[in-house]
């Protein structure tokens, strides 16, 4: 009876801890393992009870439904990424068709916020400074004031911040608790309000240009690791398009610029000079230009006496205080050797003349090296000026008349400013 009773007591407490452990660790089992359980009991227990076939049902239903759910997510995760992944392939084309580098910025921006859903942008470029120093400058930003943050720019020091660290390392992160992150600094999280944001590195051709920081602090959708895939891919494309647009704009802008002084070269300027002419000719009647010519008297003395490279240093000062002393709607050009020409937009002749005097008199007055060593003690130039349409119609007649006032300020005694009536 005893026995018995003790063969029915283990079987009992088998049976419960079958039931036990199938219930408990059922959920991190698969269907296979359910269906073995099942055959397991039905040869152990006897009789088989109807409510753990019920339950094996039910569970093995919610594991198919559970299955379902998660691929479900994961289709949907990755059906996002697949659309976005389109989508940047897309762009790449109208990137690609940008050759100037506002461009390329405007339409990454435009489509980091509308397409990727992203509400505050910031660019960083990777720049040197004048101590070969590299640095990363933000040059961009969406939906935070860029006057706020053009000044705060990071070293190269991983240390530092998250975006030096993303720049170093050249990996994307996502913070989710900027505040308690040892990774950001703490003043740059207080200036922009952070908390969620993702930053990833601009890299093309195994070359850092610069990193990309997004977060979404308005609409406040949660930022989960998905997102660095179409955002990395994003931003490849973003670092190789803004490389090959400064390489553009650095080609175009050696094409018009003089390599020695970096003012504009001839060609640009007669370029410009007859633009502007046509398009006074056809729009503006009654518009006016003036021209100033320049040349450095007894150069070629100073050159024998000081060296070229001395000649080279003064023609690269020379152009650098003709630009400080004229605006930005001005033209200033290397005409050749040492003659420099300057175009005057909407400029009278009388005001072309106080300007070119201004110009003689900051030249004579600037402390050149060896000036000293030049006849009458010092650096001067000569200079002529001519007006349209007073002194012709045409970019050769003005440029005639301003040099026919040089040659008359040369053979008056040079360092003066002379003008020279059409005929």
């Amino acid at each position: 009876m005893s026995s018995n009773k003790t063969k029915k007591d283990v079987l009992l407490a088998s049976r419960k801890a079958v039931e036990t452990v199938f219930i408990n660790k059922l959920f991190s089992f698969g269907t296979l393992y359910l269906t073995a359980i099942l055959i397991i009991y039905f040869i152990f227990s006897t009789p088989v009870r109807i409510e753990f076939v019920f339950i094996w049902i039910l569970i093995t239903a919610f594991n198919f439904i559970h299955v379902d759910y998660r691929n479900n997510i994961k289709i949907r995760d990755l059906t996002k990424i697949n659309k976005q992944l389109n989508y940047i392939e897309q762009l790449t084309t109208a990137l690609r068709s940008s050759t100037k580098t506002e461009d390329v910025l405007k339409l990454v921006m435009k489509n980091l916020t509308e397409e990727l859903g992203y509400d505050r942008v910031i660019i960083y470029s990777l720049e040197t400074d004048e101590k070969k120093k590299e640095l990363l400058k933000p040059i961009t930003a969406y939906g935070i004031d860029y006057n706020m943050i053009k000044e705060h720019i990071f070293k190269l020091d991983k240390a530092l911040d998250i975006i030096p660290r993303v720049a170093v390392e050249r990996k994307g992160y996502i913070i989710l608790n900027a505040k308690d992150d040892y990774r950001c600094s703490q003043g740059f999280v207080a200036m922009l309000g952070l908390q969620e944001f993702t930053v990833v590195p601009l890299v093309t051709k195994n070359t850092l240009v610069g990193v990309l920081f997004a977060d979404n602090i308005i609409n406040k959708r949660h930022l989960e690791e998905l997102d660095l895939v179409p955002l990395m891919s994003f931003a490849n494309q973003v670092a190789m398009t803004l490389e090959n647009a400064k390489l553009y704009e650095k080609v175009e802008y050696l094409a018009i610029r003089d390599g020695l002084t970096n003012v504009y070269n001839h060609r640009c300027f007669i370029e410009s000079l007859n633009s502007e002419i046509q398009r006074m000719t056809r729009y503006e009647k009654d518009g006016i230009i003036s021209i100033i010519m320049l040349d450095i008297d007894n150069f070629k003395h100073y050159n024998d006496t000081n060296g070229h490279k001395a000649g080279d240093s003064v023609l690269v000062e020379v152009g650098q205080i003709l630009k400080d002393l004229t605006r930005k709607v001005d033209k200033v050009a290397r005409y050749g050797g040492e003659e420099f020409i300057i175009m005057l937009p909407s400029t009278q002749k009388n005001g072309a003349m106080m300007l070119a005097e201004r110009i003689r008199q900051t030249i004579e007055n600037h402390p050149f090296e060896f000036a000293a060593g030049q006849p009458g003690g010092k650096l001067t130039v000569s200079l002529g000026v001519s007006t349209y349409p007073e002194d012709g119609t045409s970019e050769e007649n003005l440029v005639n008349i301003a040099d026919k006032g040089l040659y008359i300020s040369k053979a008056s005694g040079r360092n003066r400013v002379s003008i020279a009536r059409a005929k």
